[in-house]
């Protein structure tokens, strides 16, 4: 596990990313994997820090080509 972890923790980001949205991930999103890799890896690979940095990162909260509320 140790040889392979960042591959398994970036595919783990990337799934868990794609559901989330509802979509493919794409190169934009990729800022956000580092920052989830880093993330989980500072706060010992908990669940909740991945699922955090997706809720409060701009593409969940945005959906394109459709307008905030109230505007």
């Amino acid at each position: 596990m140790e040889d392979r972890r960042d591959d398994v923790v970036r595919q783990f980001c990337r799934k868990l990313l794609g559901y989330s949205l509802g979509r493919e991930v794409q190169l934009s999103d990729k800022p956000l994997l580092d920052k989830m890799m880093s993330d989980l890896a500072e706060n010992s690979y908990r669940f909740s820090v991945a699922v955090e940095a997706i809720v409060f990162s701009d593409q969940f909260r945005n959906v394109r080509g459709q307008l905030a509320a109230g505007e």
